[in-house]
């Protein structure tokens, strides 16, 4: 199930993949079924989904799904078991053990797929983690990187046209933010890249039917 009000970026159904969320219930009506949950201050610091069967398989033509990675790429876009945490939720790699994840390899971190400031200018608390290697973080949360375009952009909101400002803000009313090109690339563990995100130019030709 898709929330018809959020922006996909013309990617096919195969790639709508939730990365941020406004509330619990959002995840368990758009993500899957919540299996555990650690409290924290009262509230769900990070749960334990196991996501909603997908309706069909991989879209035809769709270059990320072929050849002998295509089995790996699902696997990291499309886990059996999927982890979110609330964006102050501080413990999320501790959390991410107690939930039974498998180990995170001593090179890879926990990636907040959305940017967190940008989830909560936003209004989105809930975020997916997703394991990166190191370089990949740090590529992909650079002032010069994609996160920190999408960061500039919620800051300068206010005064983009009117029609530009409109949209963005149908997008952020919705319940759940869907990954871009920029957030798929890291997912797949390729770093972003800078100013011009050379690894997102280089990744997206394999995002789109061709």
């Amino acid at each position: 199930m898709i929330d018809a009000a959020a922006q996909t970026f013309g990617l096919p159904n195969c790639l709508r993949i939730p990365i941020a969320a406004a509330s619990l219930e959002a995840i368990g009506r758009y993500v899957g079924t919540v299996r555990a949950t650690v409290p924290w201050k009262g509230q769900v610091g990070a749960a334990l989904v196991e996501p909603h069967p997908r309706s069909a398989g991989p879209t035809p033509g769709v270059g990320l799904w072929q050849g002998s990675d295509g089995k790996v790429r699902e696997a990291r876009l499309h886990p059996d078991r999927q982890v979110w945490v609330h964006v102050d939720y501080g413990d999320y790699r501790l959390a991410y053990q107690r939930l039974g994840m498998p180990p995170i390899p001593p090179d890879y971190v926990l990636d907040h797929v959305q940017n967190r400031k940008a989830a909560l200018l936003g209004g989105h608390p809930y975020l997916r983690l997703c394991p990166v290697r190191g370089q990949v973080n740090t590529s992909g949360g650079h002032r010069a990187g994609g996160e920190g375009m999408e960061k500039g952009f919620l800051r300068d909101l206010p005064n983009l046209p009117p029609a530009t400002r409109a949209a963005a803000r149908r997008a952020l009313a919705a319940e759940m933010v869907y990954a871009d090109p920029m957030d798929l690339t890291k997912m797949l563990d390729i770093a972003p890249g800078t100013q011009n995100l050379a690894g997102v130019a280089a990744t997206q030709k394999l995002f789109y039917p061709g």
